[in-house]
C-alpha cells in the first residue's frame, strides 16, 4: 500500500510517501513561504524521486487541523483534488493526534500543544499505550495554556509549538512533572501522518475525498468580526 501524506497545519510544510510502514521519501520545509507555492512542487518532486506516478498512490492522508486556517485549507483542498483525480480514499487526521503519536514510547501521558495565539493553545491529553497507540483522555479543544495546566496532576510529556512557546509556564506550573520531547519533534512531520494513516486504514478510518473537510476549533477572524457575540 502506497500512502501519500501531507501536513500544512502550521508554519512548516511536509510531504511523505510510505509503502506500508516504510518511509520511502519525505520533504520537510520550514522556509516561511506560503504553502500554496511549495506544496504541489514538493509532491511532484517526491513522486519523481520515489519513481511513482499519482496513480500508484493507494491512499492519501492529511492533517485537517487544528492550526493555521490558510494552511489547513491549502492542504485539504490539495489532497481533495488529487484523491478525486485518481479516485482514491483519504485518511483525515488531527494535527494534535499526529503530534501525540510522535511522542509515544515513554509511557507518560502525552499533551500535544499547538500555539493558537491570544495566549491560547489547541490541546488535549492522551494516554501512551505503546508505539503509535493512544487513548484520548481529555478531548482536543481551544483553551488558555495556564487554565489547561491546572487540570494536570501527573507526569506529562509535552510536544508541539504551544509547548515550546509556553515551556516556562509549564515548568513553573508543573515543576518536575513536565517533560519535553527533543526540539526536532515539536513540528508535525508528514512521515508520522502517513504512519498513523496506515494504522487507521486497518481499522476502517478512511473516507472519500468529497467528505474531506477541515477541523477548526476556532472561528476565523473574519467570522468573529461579523458576529463577535456568536
Amino acid at each position: 500500500m502506497n500512502i501519500l501524506a501531507i501536513d500544512t497545519s502550521g508554519v512548516t510544510a511536509s510531504v511523505a510517501i510510505l509503502r506500508d510502514e516504510t518511509v520511502l521519501a519525505e520533504i520537510f520545509l520550514n522556509l516561511g513561504r506560503n504553502h500554496s507555492e511549495i506544496l504541489l512542487p514538493s509532491i511532484e518532486q517526491l513522486l519523481m524521486v520515489a519513481g511513482l506516478d499519482l496513480g500508484a498512490i493507494d491512499v492519501f492522508a492529511c492533517t485537517i487541523g487544528p492550526g493555521s486556517f490558510t494552511g489547513i485549507r491549502i492542504g485539504v483542498s490539495t489532497v481533495k483534488g488529487l484523491a478525486l483525480a485518481v479516485d482514491r480514499p483519504v485518511v483525515a487526521l488531527s494535527a494534535l493526534e499526529v503530534l501525540a503519536v510522535s511522542a509515544t514510547g515513554s509511557q507518560r501521558k502525552i499533551c500535544p500543544m499547538i500555539d493558537a495565539r491570544r495566549e491560547q493553545v489547541y490541546t488535549g491529553l492522551y494516554a501512551d499505550n505503546g508505539p503509535y497507540s493512544l487513548t484520548n483522555i481529555i478531548p482536543e479543544h481551544l483553551v488558555g495554556a495556564d487554565d489547561f495546566l491546572k487540570l494536570i496532576a501527573e507526569d506529562v510529556l509535552f510536544i508541539g509549538s504551544g509547548a515550546l512557546k509556553y515551556e516556562d509556564v509549564i515548568r513553573r506550573r508543573l515543576g518536575g512533572r513536565g517533560f519535553f520531547v527533543a526540539d526536532h519533534l515539536h513540528q508535525v512531520h508528514a512521515a508520522a501522518v502517513g504512519a498513523l494513516a496506515g494504522k487507521k486504514v486497518n481499522t476502517g478510518g478512511m473516507t472519500d475525498a468529497v467528505n474531506l473537510n477541515p477541523l477548526y476549533l476556532r472561528r476565523s477572524e473574519a467570522e468573529e468580526k461579523i458576529d463577535p457575540q456568536y
